[in-house]
Parts: structure tokens; C-alpha cells; sequence
């Protein structure tokens, strides 16, 4: 009995020192994080020095091995970091939220295809109703991924790369709007008599999904759709033109942010 005992106490001390050491080697900058992180990871930072110390820690350096690590909310301190720091900084960042979020629409889209082979009228209504949509082939124009540098150069407009006070506060990186009274922040240049309110998220995250199933199902950007399946020709921001009351002048300093991203 005392050996069986002794031997208990011995396994749990290799338990704890290997889930020690395998935590620590987590964050080695001589390790691939895609391959060790096969569940995303959720965090959340203080300042802008404690993000950048902590993607550099990791050796997030550069787009072709991004790591699945989920940014929860932009530091407050944001503003403050140098200008390229803070850009290069917000890229990092939106990166895997745009990836999550489009893997998550293919895998819709998968089940959507997956439907119509089995006739399986219960998701192919579903999925209509999400989309509003009244027949397959609209549906399948819906539901596809957002171009990676359009989402990622509309945040940095929308948000001032990240530090704008309805990023902060609402992690609203969009600009969308609310209209239930109470539930968003009332901005305070709001004109006499409207009724819209910046919509709070819980996340970045829950902010890119939202932008994105608007894109996806709103009447207001079919023609953003037809230029993303080859439909129609132009730039995906060219069917942007309702996104902004700045209309033409909207889509052509979101190309502009698209051409000038950080390159990593």
C-alpha cells in the first residue's frame, strides 16, 4: 500500500513538471506555434509593450506562420506605440480573427453542400433563413470567406487601427450600429433625432463575425458579392459603396489602406 502510494505522489510530480515545461515551451521563439497550438488560445493585454513583448516571445513575426492566438480586445495604450509599431501590432492581431472567421464560414458552406447532396431540407432552411435567401444558388453566393486584406483594411479605417474609443470600449472594429435603445454607446457627435448607437461586442472576435455575416446577407452588398465569385467585374471594396455615407470616397481610402498594409 505505502508503495502504491509513493508512486502516486511521484506521478504527479512528472505530471506537473512535464505540464511545466511544455507551457514554457509553448511561447519558444524556436518552436512552430501552428503545429503546437492546435486549439486557439485566448488572451488579453494591458499595454501595447506587453502585446508586442509577448508576439515576439512567440516569434509571431511574420504572416506565413501565424499562430492561433485569439486577441480578445485591443490594448487601451494603442494610440501610444509608435505608428508602424501600432499597424504591425494590428495586423498581428486581426489575422487570425479574419482566418477563424472565414474557416468558419467554409465549414458552413461545406454543410450547406453536404445538405443539398443528402436533400437535407431542415440545414439548407436554416442556413436560408440566416442569409435571406430564397434559393440555393444565392445562398451559395452568400456564404463564402471575406477577402482577407478587404476586412483587415475596413478594421483600420473603422478603428484608427485599433484605437479608436468605440474599439476600446465596445470592441467595435467595424463601425456598425445599433438601433435597440440602451444596448450600444451613444456617440457624441450624434445628429439631433437619430436613434443609432455604436453596437458593443464581447470581443474582436464577435465583431468580425458580425461584419461578416453582414457582408454575406445584406441586400446592401450584392455587388460586393458578384465581384468576390467573378460575376462582375472590379475591386471587392468597389461593392462597398452603402458601407459608408462617404460612398466612392470610402472605397478608395479603404484600396488605399489595402495597398499600404504591413508587410510581415
Amino acid at each position: 500500500m505505502k508503495k502504491i502510494f509513493i508512486g502516486l505522489i511521484i506521478g504527479l510530480v512528472l505530471v506537473v513538471i512535464f505540464d511545466f515545461y511544455t507551457t514554457k515551451n509553448l511561447f519558444s521563439l524556436d518552436l512552430n506555434i501552428t503545429n503546437i497550438v492546435p486549439q486557439e488560445i485566448t488572451v488579453e493585454f494591458d499595454s501595447w509593450k506587453q502585446l508586442k513583448d509577448y508576439f515576439d516571445e512567440i516569434g509571431y513575426n511574420s504572416l506565413e506562420n501565424v499562430p492561433n492566438i485569439i486577441v480578445k480586445r485591443f490594448p487601451k495604450d494603442l494610440n501610444e506605440a509608435p505608428v508602424n509599431i501600432k499597424k504591425e501590432l494590428f495586423v498581428k492581431v486581426m489575422t487570425p480573427i479574419v482566418r477563424k472567421v472565414n474557416n468558419e464560414i467554409l465549414n458552413e458552406r461545406n454543410e450547406i453542400l453536404m445538405a443539398i447532396k443528402n436533400n437535407d431540407i431542415d440545414v439548407l432552411n436554416y442556413y436560408m433563413k440566416k442569409y435571406y435567401s430564397d434559393n440555393i444558388d444565392d445562398l451559395l453566393l452568400k456564404v463564402d470567406v471575406i477577402p482577407e486584406d478587404l476586412a483587415i483594411a475596413q478594421a483600420a479605417v473603422e478603428s484608427a487601427w485599433g484605437s479608436s474609443r468605440f474599439a476600446i470600449e465596445a470592441n467595435n472594429i467595424f463601425g456598425e450600429w445599433t438601433f435597440v435603445p440602451g444596448t450600444g454607446i451613444v456617440p457624441k457627435n450624434r445628429p439631433a433625432g437619430a436613434t443609432y448607437e455604436i453596437e458593443v461586442f464581447d470581443s474582436l472576435l464577435d465583431s468580425m463575425r458580425s461584419y461578416a455575416l453582414n457582408l454575406n446577407k445584406l441586400p446592401f452588398y450584392e455587388d460586393f458579392r458578384l465581384i468576390r465569385a467573378g460575376l462582375k467585374k472590379g475591386h471587392p471594396a468597389d461593392g462597398l459603396l452603402s458601407y459608408s455615407e462617404l460612398g466612392n470616397e470610402y472605397i478608395e481610402m479603404v484600396k488605399v489602406v489595402i495597398k499600404h498594409l504591413p508587410k510581415l
